[in-house]
């Protein structure tokens, strides 16, 4: 089982010119400083001279004055020992520190430590509870770990209702990975009616955003027709897209299509590889209503029980943070 279970570290867009006498931090100065203002020093030296111990000394300033992405970051510092030693530990007290105060970002690593038993006990019932938490405010890397769970069914009860829901709202954010398993989950009915039009939508988005298994998918699509018209021609396009990523079942499709093409194709092949977008025309985020009806209804339903944060005998096996489970064998459903 694998999990895509990443960290968030998100930053505001910002464009700072400070003016101070002095960058580092000093009793004087602190005292004058407000904890935003320690936090955007940090800021700079967390990313323009990726002075980490000296990001770490500002983040630590605001950190202690309740800043909750002073605290988040410091936190990330500690998790990867940027500036600081890496301490487990540290960095989960600091992002349940932030997290408490309901900061998004903090609320998804929180969860993948309960998840991972990284500072803190295992507890897949915390993990589920802090991605749901952040998954609620719109954190789309958290509405895609929580999704997996529902989906897969070792932390959390299986329930492809509601792993379609979570999907679905990160998709709809941009998601490529949530994009691609919307398009599964079409494929093959899970918690949806099968429909390989909506499959081959959701596909296309997450093959134009370059997710490799989305890619050869794709290509599957155009090769049988499925969702799309059938169109060796862009399902050659597809497939070597996803190959040159390291995709073995397209790597395997490209024999098999080689065979059956001409090679005026192939070569019409390469040339769409040369256009901007192999998507002709581009495709929408048209979705089932009544799939998503059900899903919310569903999610309403747990939401007030409680009930999909019962924790399980076992936490399962630990997660990788790779994912790797898109491509569905080139077979008929």
């Amino acid at each position: 089982m694998r999990y895509l279970v990443q960290r968030a570290l998100v930053f505001p867009a910002l464009l700072v010119v400070v003016f101070f006498s002095s960058l580092a931090p000093a009793s004087t100065a602190a005292q004058s400083r407000s904890a935003w203002d320690t936090y955007l020093l940090g800021m700079h030296y967390f990313h323009d001279p990726h002075d980490y111990q000296r990001a770490a000394a500002f983040f630590r300033e605001a950190a202690a004055a309740g800043f909750p992405q002073a605290q988040f970051l410091l936190g990330y510092l500690y998790e990867y020992g940027l500036g600081v030693p890496k301490d487990y530990v540290q960095a989960a007290k600091l992002y349940q520190e932030a997290a408490l105060q309901g900061y998004a970002n903090a609320e998804n690593n929180l969860a993948s430590f309960y998840l991972h038993g990284r500072g803190l006990p295992i507890a897949p019932s915390e993990a589920v509870r802090w991605y749901l938490a952040a998954a609620m405010q719109g954190d789309a890397i958290a509405q895609v770990n929580l999704a997996f769970l529902f989906y897969d069914g070792e932390v959390a009860p299986q329930n492809f209702h509601l792993a379609f829901y979570w999907f679905r709202a990160a998709a709809e954010a941009g998601q490529p990975k949530a994009q691609g398993m919307l398009s599964v989950m079409f494929f093959l009915g899970q918690g949806v009616p099968q429909d390989f039009h909506e499959a081959a939508r959701w596909a296309a988005l997450a093959a134009e955003a370059g997710l490799p298994e989305a890619q050869s998918n794709l290509g599957y699509f155009c090769e049988r027709g499925w969702g799309v018209p059938l169109d060796y021609v862009a399902a050659f396009a597809w497939y070597s897209k996803a190959s040159s990523a390291g995709e073995h079942v397209a790597a395997q499709r490209l024999v098999s299509l080689r065979q059956i093409m001409t090679p005026k194709q192939i070569r019409q092949a390469s040339d769409l590889l040369q256009t901007p977008s192999l998507l002709h025309p581009p495709v929408d985020l048209l979705v089932s209503q009544p799939a998503h009806r059900k899903a919310t209804s569903l999610l309403q339903t747990a939401l007030f029980s409680n009930t999909f944060l019962d924790e399980p005998s076992s936490p399962g096996s630990s997660y990788s943070g790779v994912l790797s489970r898109f491509s569905f064998s080139p077979v008929a459903p």
